[in-house]
This record gives C-alpha cells, sequence and structure tokens, in this order.
C-alpha cells in the first residue's frame, strides 16, 4: 500500500517464515487433509502444491501484511467470477470442516499469517515468446473476459490503494532516489510526462475492479496454449479500467523485441470483447510504459530498503527505455490505425461499422424488411465465444439455443481452419484437392458401412433438397411424408417439406403428414401412401429429422423411426434421415441419431453445424443411389465442397473426437433434464421435461384450463432472455420450451439454465 504504515505494507513486509510441520498440522486439523507439500512460487506469500490421496489443492499462505479484508475482497471475487463466468477458469475456495474461509498460522518468528486451500488448476505457465499473433489476439481477449465478468463486483476493500496500480504512478515518484542515477532520468521522464499528460484523462475514463496483473507468471495454459487456469488476485483493484488491458499487454510482452509490433494485437483482442472508447485507446501505450517505470521504482525501492526484491527491474526498464525511444505518442498511433476504422473481431479488422442499436434496427427494416427477429426486444449481438453471446450493451448472454455453433461460437480450432485456408486456397471441388476428400472420408467412417458417396453442398436446406432429387430419380416416384410440423429447408422442394413454415397455405398435394411418435408408424406411412396413391403419386421418400425438432422434441424413438423406414421400403420409397439438428452428437449416444436407433436409412443430411456456422451440408448415401444421379444430371454445386468450408467440417470432426464431446453431451444432457425436473416439480406451469443428449423440451400450459399456453410461454422464454439466457419455442402449439445449446456445454452451465427457468417463471407468474 503507498503511504501506509511500513508495518502493514505488504511491499514491506517479508513472505511468512513458516515450520511446515505447523503447516501440515494445519491442513489435518481444518480440512482433514495431508499429503506432500512442494512448494511454488510466491513472491510476497507462501505457496504449497497439496499432494493429498484425495487429489491435488493449492494453500496459499498470505503474506501477514493482508488481513481479512483483503482475503475477502479475493475471495468474493473469485465466487464472483465463477457464478458469472463459469467458462473462466479460476479456483475455488474450500472452506475449513466448520465452514471457514482461511485459518490463522503462526511462523517460526511468531507472525501470523491468514492460509487459505483452493482447488488445483492444472497447466503450465506460458512463455511469452512462445506466443504468436493469435495467442496474443486470444490473451487480450481472456483479459477482457475476465474484467467483464468483474464489471459488477463491488467491495469496501477493493479502494485500497496499492503500489502496482497505474494510475497511482505519480504517488512512486518519492521512490526515484532508489532507482540507479544512469536510469534516474528515463523514469524521471515518464512520471513527468504521466503528470502532464494522463493522470487527468484517467480521472474521465470508466473504472472498475480489475485483475490487475493479467501476466503470464498468472495464467496457466495446456500443451496447444488453451487457457486452463488465471491464479493470484493479489493485485486485484478498483481503477481505471483501461489499466487492465495496459497490464495484459505490458506483462506478456516483457523481454520482446518485437513488441512495438505485437502490442496491437493484444489490444485488437481485448477491444474485440470490450470495445476501448476513443480516450482509452488514446492512453494504453503510456499505461504500458507506466506499468514497467512502476516495475522499475518498486523494485529499485525494495532492493534499497530490505535488499530482498527479485530482479524484474532490468526487463522493464528496458521495455521502458525501448517504448520511450520509439515514441509513446507513436505507439498510440499504431493502436489507432489498428482499431479506429471499424469494429474488429478477433484481432482483425470487420468491413463494417458498428451502429447504435436503434438506428441499425431502423436500417434494417428499410433493407431488409420485416424479416422476424428473436424476442420482444431484438437483441443486438456482436461477439460471441463458447457458450456465450455478448450484446451491443455489453451483456453476457448464455447460449442455450443455437444448435449450429456445436463447438461453441468462435472455436479456435475451426477460425483457424477456416482463416489458414481461406489464406492459402478456397476453391472448388473440380479441382483435385485434399480437404473435400479427406472430409469425405472422415464422414464415411462414421457412417453404417453401406454409405460409400458424399456430394457437399452449402446448406441444410440444399442437402434435403438434392436429397429429395435423388429419391425421385431412384424410384420414379413424386410423393413425400413427413411429420405434422417438420421443418427441412427453404428451397421450393424443401418448403414444401415443412408444415412448420406453410403459414395459412394449404398442404401441397404431393406431400402427406404423419403424427410424431408416439403412435403406429407403420399404421400412418401406410395410410399416408394411400393417400398419395390416390392423388396420383407413387411414394419417392419420407424425411424424418430423428429428434423431431419443430414437433416438439420427441426422441428418442427408435421403434417408431425403425418401423416408419421399413413402412417406406415396403412402399418402394426412400426413407433420409435429416441429422441438420439431430446429428454431430447432439443425442450423446452416437455421432448421428439413426445410428444410435439403428434405423435402415437410405439417405443421410447434413447441415450448417457440420462447420460450426461456417457454411457447408453433405448428403451422404450408397454408390447405387448417388452415381446414377450424377450420371445423369451431371450434377455440381459451385461451393459445395469449397476448401475452406471443408477445412472447417474436418475442424469439427477433429474436435469432436479428440474432445470426446459426444460422451459429454450424454452427462451433461442428463444433468439437465434432471434438473429442469427439479424445477417443474415446483411449477404447476410446467408439466413435461424430456430430452435426448443435449436438445431439451419442457411444456408450458395453463394450469386452469390444463391446456398449451403458447403465450405464457413466450413470456418464460421473454422472462429467461431478460435472466441472462437465450432458448426458443417449439412444437404445433408453440408452448414447449426448446433448450438446444452448442455441444461443450458443461455441468456449470447447466445450473444457470435452470436457475433462469425458475426465476423466468415466477416471475410471469
Amino acid at each position: 500500500m503507498i503511504g501506509s504504515d511500513a508495518a502493514s505494507d505488504p511491499l514491506s513486509v517479508p513472505a511468512p517464515d513458516l515450520d511446515l510441520d505447523a503447516v501440515h498440522e494445519a491442513l489435518a486439523r481444518s480440512w482433514g487433509l495431508g499429503g506432500d507439500l512442494v512448494a511454488l512460487h510466491g513472491e510476497r506469500d507462501r505457496n504449497f502444491r497439496l499432494d493429498a490421496a484425495e487429489g491435488r489443492y493449492l494453500l496459499k499462505v498470505h503474506n501477514p501484511a493482508d488481513g481479512e479484508p483483503v482475503l475477502d475482497l479475493q475471495s468474493s471475487a473469485l465466487h464472483h467470477i465463477r457464478s458469472v463466468a463459469p467458462d473462466l477458469p479460476v479456483p475455488a475456495v474450500i472452506p475449513t470442516r466448520d465452514g471457514r474461509p482461511w485459518v490463522q498460522i503462526t511462523g517460526r518468528d511468531g507472525r501470523q499469517s491468514l492460509a487459505r486451500l483452493m482447488t488445483w488448476l492444472a497447466g503450465r505457465h506460458p512463455r511469452s515468446a512462445e506466443l504468436g499473433t493469435p495467442q496474443l489476439r486470444e490473451w487480450g481477449r481472456t483479459a477482457a473476459r475476465l474484467g467483464q465478468a468483474l464489471r459488477g463486483f463491488v467491495h469496501p476493500a477493493a479502494s485500497y490503494p496499492i503500489a502496482w496500480d497505474i494510475r497511482r504512478l505519480p504517488e512512486l515518484r518519492p521512490w526515484l532516489a532508489a532507482v540507479e542515477p544512469d536510469r534516474r532520468p528515463t523514469v524521471e521522464a515518464m512520471l513527468d510526462r504521466f503528470d502532464r499528460l494522463v493522470s487527468l484523462k484517467l480521472r474521465r475514463l470508466r473504472a472498475q475492479v480489475v485483475h490487475n496483473d493479467f501476466a503470464p507468471g498468472n495464467v496457466l495454459v495446456d500443451d496447444s496454449l488453451a487457457l486452463t487456469g488465471i491464479t493470484d488476485f493479489g493485485d486485484m483493484t478498483h481503477t481505471t479500467l483501461v489499466c487492465d488491458v495496459a497490464v495484459a499487454a505490458a506483462d506478456v510482452l516483457s523481454g520482446r523485441d518485437d513488441a512495438a509490433e505485437l502490442a496491437p494485437d493484444v489490444v485488437a483482442g481485448y477491444h474485440s470483447v470490450t470495445p476501448l472508447e476513443p480516450g482509452e485507446l488514446a492512453v494504453v501505450a503510456d499505461l504500458m510504459a507506466g506499468r514497467y517505470a512502476a516495475a522499475v521504482l518498486i523494485t529499485a525501492w525494495r532492493t534499497r530498503e530490505h535488499g530482498w526484491a527479485p530482479e524484474v527491474d532490468e526487463e522493464a526498464f528496458r521495455q521502458l527505455e525501448a517504448m520511450l525511444t520509439v515514441g509513446l505518442d507513436e505507439w498510440a498511433a499504431r493502436f489507432t490505425s489498428t482499431l479506429a476504422v471499424g469494429s474488429t473481431a478477433g484481432g482483425r479488422r470487420l468491413p463494417y461499422v458498428r451502429r447504435p442499436t436503434a438506428d441499425l434496427l431502423k436500417a434494417r427494416r428499410q433493407t431488409l424488411g420485416q424479416l422476424e427477429l428473436s424476442y420482444a426486444q431484438p437483441l443486438h449481438l456482436v461477439s460471441g465465444r463458447g457458450v456465450f453471446l455478448e450484446s451491443a450493451d455489453g451483456r453476457r448472454y448464455l447460449d442455450a439455443y443455437n444448435n449450429v455453433a456445436v463447438l461453441g461460437h468462435s472455436h479456435p480450432a475451426v477460425v483457424d481452419a477456416v482463416c489458414s485456408q481461406l489464406a492459402t486456397l478456397n476453391t472448388n471441388s473440380r479441382y483435385v484437392q485434399e480437404a473435400p476428400v479427406e472430409l469425405a472420408e472422415r464422414l464415411l467412417a462414421t457412417m453404417p458401412a453401406r454409405f460409400d458417396r458424399v456430394l457437399l453442398v452449402n446448406s441444410g436446406s440444399e442437402a434435403n433438397d438434392l436429397a429429395w432429387r435423388i429419391a425421385r430419380h431412384a424410384t420414379g416416384g413424386s410423393g413425400a411424408i413427413v411429420t405434422r410440423w417438420a421443418y427441412h429447408g427453404v428451397t421450393a422442394a424443401t418448403s414444401a417439406f415443412s408444415p412448420e413454415s406453410w403459414g395459412n397455405a394449404r398442404r401441397p398435394g404431393h406431400i402427406r403428414l404423419v403424427e410424431p411418435p408416439p403412435g403406429s408408424a407403420s399404421v400412418a406411412v401406410g395410410s399416408a401412401v394411400e393417400g398419395l396413391r390416390g392423388d396420383g403419386h407413387a411414394l419417392a421418400a419420407m424425411v424424418v429429422d430423428g429428434v423431431f425438432t419443430s414437433d416438439g422434441i420427441l426422441g428418442p424413438a427408435h421403434d417408431w423411426t425403425v418401423a416408419a423406414a421399413a413402412a417406406v421400403h415396403d412402399a418402394g420409397g426412400l426413407y433420409v434421415a435429416d441429422e441438420v439438428q439431430a446429428g454431430h452428437g447432439r443425442t450423446g449416444d452416437a455421432l448421428w441419431s439413426f445410428v444410435a436407433g439403428d434405423v435402415p436409412a437410405d439417405l443421410v443430411t447434413l447441415g450448417k453445424p457440420m462447420g460450426n456456422g461456417y457454411p457447408v451440408a453433405a448428403v451422404v448415401g450408397p454408390a447405387e443411389l448417388i452415381d446414377p444421379f450424377v450420371a445423369a444430371t451431371d450434377y455440381f454445386s459451385t461451393f459445395g465442397g469449397g476448401t475452406a468450408a471443408c477445412a472447417a467440417a474436418l475442424a469439427v470432426l477433429q474436435t469432436l473426437e479428440a474432445d470426446l464431446i459426444v460422451g459429454q453431451v450424454a452427462a451433461v444432457g442428463a444433468q439437465l433434464v434432471g434438473s429442469l425436473r427439479q424445477v417443474a416439480a415446483t411449477a404447476p406451469q410446467l408439466v413435461e421435461v424430456r430430452g435426448w443428449g443435449l436438445a431439451v423440451a419442457v411444456d408450458v400450459i395453463d394450469p386452469a384450463a390444463g391446456r398449451p399456453d403458447p403465450v405464457l410461454a413466450g413470456r418464460i422464454v421473454e422472462g429467461i432472455r431478460d435472466h441472462g439466457v437465450l432458448i426458443g419455442r417449439t412444437g404445433q402449439s408453440g408452448a414447449t420450451l426448446k433448450i438446444r445449446p452448442p455441444l461443450v456445454f458443461g455441468a456449470e452451465h447447466v445450473d444457470l439454465v435452470a436457475e433462469a427457468l425458475s426465476v423466468g417463471v415466477a416471475v410471469v407468474g
């Protein structure tokens, strides 16, 4: 703390001097744990990894200067982050057996320290040199996500002054005398500039509690450099928000000769999540230099006063000197030129400028007409990552609705695959290329052996349209069967298969509808076939979404689908398994729903989940059906099988397999259904919860009338959205809540959905 009594100043107080026997005794007494203690790095605290029979833990014995308010600040912040941003890996504080958040340990010198036990986060600290442009952009994005998580956090101890708060740099001027004489003019020049140009500006900018130490030593990654942990909240403070991005950039680039070229990547990544205001962007360079100056001043003072400070000032001074040599105004200009024009995503400039929501809505109506929008109050989305979406007002929403992004939004494997392929080659499949061939091979390897051909297209609608053409060519028929409220696409052919979209239009004459399960599929299909024949239409195909998403999410219904396929075959038609919504592991028991039910499908259609949202789709079938059709029609789709699209689809299949996502879907889906049933048990408006993997439905009724209530269901959807969770509605009555999240949903997200449903039902009564 600045200006505090030296006896309580963390910068003045040495780390605890501990007797390990006393530490073991405290662990056994307070947490009932024993095991090996492995010392870890700690500048002012003593940190240990505890290897116990129950698992690994982190034991943190705090500096004696840290009192209970400071520890409560840190513990409360961790709890807050885990509640509002469960996708950020921060440790949890493990209470003692009697419920206390910490205990007191007496050191060998008689000083008292508070100790906390926390969950262990696996990983290693990244080396700055191994972080390239994509990783540095992600570094900035993660720092911003952490800042967003702390946006609503308040605590009385957050305002206590710490020397590492760059905003307080001028208060370190008395320590200038401790700096070596040959370095003093450089540091003094920075202090003078800060006084003259920066301090007043900071008073006008946004402020909040920030982590304030997003450095490689406080970040954990796996071997692929993916984030696995964020640690050490000891420098957390309430300060100017832009200080946080400056710290993240300065610390990750310390020691790099190419810092000037790479710093805009970190800032751009931060800006893509939390757009920086012009005034904030203008001071980032000064704050980075201020971070280096503070490191020089603090280290020099501690070395002079106590002689036990780590040697961190050498690199900090070199970076400060390099920044001043280039000129901080030049640094600021580089940031501005990177970010000022248009918007950015992942550090890449987007070809449009973000507009206020009201202006954008007006322009949308004038140019796109009355196309439907979700929610009574339209949602203006600006970014998405994982299972979360962010709106223009900075609010984050848990996405429990959008099935297309099966791996979650902006999945780095898909982003990298598409960007790399676009930067290399992106052309059509009439040339010999690796990506389409490998994609076809990988798809066929997941299908039954009878399938040996893949036709690549751009969307699920196009896939179903093409399957219909193949079915007509193979059978000579012109009739089709679909379920009562199905949806299979938007083309002229597939809109006829989509009664959900018919509105007041009459049923096309070549279409027959059957009731979805339960019921007798054999009887229903047989009756439909007779009806078609009576109107002069032999059966060409029946198209079935194995989850029956638009009918109200009714799967699994294996007996029904197997019987339907048998009846279709008896009538001379083809059974088309529409896996656009049901496939890629959504059911949790197989990659494809028809495989899970051992349904004898003839053709399989896939849609945009195949590329995590990138336009790619496919029809898969046997050569005996597909080859004659291609030969007779000279079939070709210009960018069906385009190279970038295939790269996206390959990245999805590889990630699904490598991350064992299908098995995770089964476990999380079961937990989601169980949690929602607990909510429904106390809410008379909710009468049934059902699901298959991560396709989950909740039926809503008017409790007084006992009938489906679409109005109430709509109000519940809006209430859940107000609570920060996005879901939808489905079913012929529109009274079924549809929960269909990305497949990377985790157990922590289940609790958020259940809580939102409980609140949403309570709000609407």
